[in-house]
This record gives structure tokens, C-alpha cells and sequence, in this order.
């Protein structure tokens, strides 16, 4: 049986990860480095909109929306876990493409459907880049959507489960109801 890729994809919410965290942050091109109240006051003045946080309209929304882009590209989509700061997502597919363009495919359309849900256009719904990290044993995967992705406090979901329910108008590529009584969680 012929390998497939997986991947753990981690997709932090715009502004989430402040320069001044306990644990560090990470610098592009530089990698990790020692919390910076200083560089955070800096990022805090140069802020160009309002920190991004994923309430469970919104956490629903990753989860369908990544299975819609999996299936019509023919990737597996195995499970996912939220809180108001992140989205987690395991991924595989059979064919030779490079994770970055799965990456950037998952993060240009999940923005998109975020976008149509609030009726913001043109947010930047996440930090620039994503986590990655390459699923090599069925442990690990199992660990993943058994224990590591459940312990999130938001909206969790693995293959066999029902998906959750959101607006149809989200993926269908409609604009936002003009009803102001209209339910955004489906």
C-alpha cells in the first residue's frame, strides 16, 4: 500500500499570538524568540483592524468549509479541533502537491467563507503562514483525533461524525441574507 501524505495544519486567528507571550513568539524567517513587551506595543500601534477571534458560527464554518474544499480536490480531511485563537485541521491527498499550496488553498478559501458569514470583506482573518507538521505514524494521527484535537475547548470533528450545520449561502459563494434576523450558525 502506497504511503499518502498527512499533515497537521495549524491556523492561528489574526493577531492572537502577541510578541509579549510567555512561550515566545515566532519571527518570520528567524524563527523563535524570547517574549518582547516592546516589539507587542509596536505591533499594537501599527494594528490595521481589530484582533480576529472564532466564536462557533464561525468555528463550524472552518470545519465544513475545509471538508467542501477537500472534497471537491479529492483530499481526505480526517478531523479538526478550534478554540476562539486557532484551527487544527489533519489532512491528506494522494497526488504530488506541495503543502504549501494546500496551505495557501485552505487559508484563501476558509477566508472567503469567513468572510461571507460575518459580511466583512477584505479582513485578514489569519496570522501570515500556518503551522505545519507531517503526520508519519498511524499513532500519531490516532492521538490526534482521539485525544489532541477533542481537548480543544471549541467545535471538534473527525471522519464518520455529522458535520455541523451552517448557513448553505456560506459555501455556495451568496452574499450574507440582508435579513437582520438571520441565523449565522445555521
Amino acid at each position: 500500500m502506497r504511503r499518502v501524505p498527512v499533515y497537521h495544519f495549524t491556523f492561528h486567528a489574526f493577531g492572537t499570538w502577541p510578541a509579549d507571550h510567555r512561550r515566545g513568539y515566532t519571527e518570520r524567517g528567524e524563527g523563535y524568540q524570547p517574549p518582547d513587551p516592546e516589539e507587542q506595543r509596536r505591533r499594537e500601534e501599527n494594528l490595521t483592524q481589530p484582533l480576529v477571534s472564532f466564536d462557533e458560527s464561525m468555528q463550524k464554518v472552518l470545519i465544513v468549509g475545509t471538508y467542501d474544499i477537500c472534497q471537491r480536490r479529492g483530499w481526505r480531511f480526517h478531523g479538526a479541533g478550534n478554540d476562539e485563537t486557532h484551527f487544527h485541521a489533519a489532512l491528506s491527498w494522494k497526488e504530488f502537491i506541495e503543502w504549501q499550496e494546500v496551505r495557501d488553498k485552505l487559508k484563501n478559501l476558509l477566508s472567503l467563507f469567513l468572510g461571507r458569514l460575518t459580511g466583512i470583506d477584505g479582513r485578514t482573518w489569519f496570522v501570515e503562514g500556518a503551522s505545519r507538521k507531517r503526520v508519519t505514524t498511524p499513532e500519531h494521527l490516532n492521538y490526534l483525533l482521539d485525544t489532541y484535537f477533542p481537548d480543544h475547548r471549541g467545535v471538534f470533528w473527525r471522519e464518520g461524525m455529522v458535520l455541523p450545520e451552517i448557513p448553505a449561502w456560506v459555501l455556495m459563494g451568496r452574499h450574507r441574507p440582508e435579513d437582520p434576523g438571520a441565523s449565522a450558525s445555521g
